[in-house]
C-alpha cells in the first residue's frame, strides 16, 4: 500500500509538471483557457498532495527513518502553502478586469500574479522532489530489509 501511495503521489506530480500543464498551454486557444484547465487540475492535485503524505505519515510513523518523516512533514507544509497560494492566484484572476496575460508586464496585478505563480510552481516542484525522495528511500529500505531482514541470518553466516 505504501509503495502504491508514494508512486501515485510522485507520478501525479511528474505528470502534471511534465505532461498535463505544457499540453494544456500548447493546445488551448489562449493563455486564459489554458490557465483554467491547469487550475482545474491543480485543484484536484491539492487533495492528492495533502492526502498522500498524510497517509504515508500514518502508515510509516513508527518504522520510518527520520529522513522519510522529515520529507513527509515538509511535503505536507508545502502542499498546504501551495493550496493557499493557488487560492490567492484564483482571487487575482477573478478580480482582474482583463486576462492577466493581457496586462502590461509592469502592471502591479500582473507582477503579483507572476510572483505567486512562481512560488506555486516552486512548491509543486519541491513536492515532486520530496515524493521522489520518499520513493527512493523506501526502495532503499526494502533492498536493505531483503538483504538483512528476518529471513536472513545476517552477514557472514551464509
Amino acid at each position: 500500500m505504501r509503495r502504491l501511495i508514494a508512486a501515485l503521489w510522485f507520478g501525479s506530480a511528474f505528470f502534471l509538471i511534465a505532461v498535463a500543464a505544457p499540453a494544456a498551454f500548447k493546445a488551448a486557444p489562449n493563455p486564459t483557457a489554458a490557465a483554467d484547465i491547469v487550475g482545474a487540475m491543480l485543484t484536484r492535485w491539492h487533495y492528492l498532495s495533502l492526502l498522500a503524505p498524510i497517509a504515508l505519515l500514518a502508515l510509516e510513523w513508527r518504522r520510518a527513518r527520520s529522513l522519510v518523516l522529515g520529507l513527509l512533514l515538509a511535503a505536507i507544509v508545502m502542499a498546504a502553502a501551495q493550496a493557499l497560494t493557488d487560492v490567492r492566484i484564483r482571487a487575482i484572476r477573478a478580480s482582474s478586469y482583463t486576462a492577466i496575460s493581457d496586462l502590461p508586464r509592469t502592471d502591479p496585478v500582473r507582477r503579483k500574479f507572476g510572483m505567486l505563480h512562481g512560488v506555486s510552481s516552486m512548491l509543486l516542484l519541491l513536492q515532486a522532489i520530496a515524493a521522489l525522495g520518499v520513493v527512493a528511500v523506501g526502495d532503499e529500505r526494502r533492498t536493505n530489509d531483503a538483504t538483512w531482514g528476518p529471513a536472513s541470518a545476517g552477514p557472514g553466516t551464509g
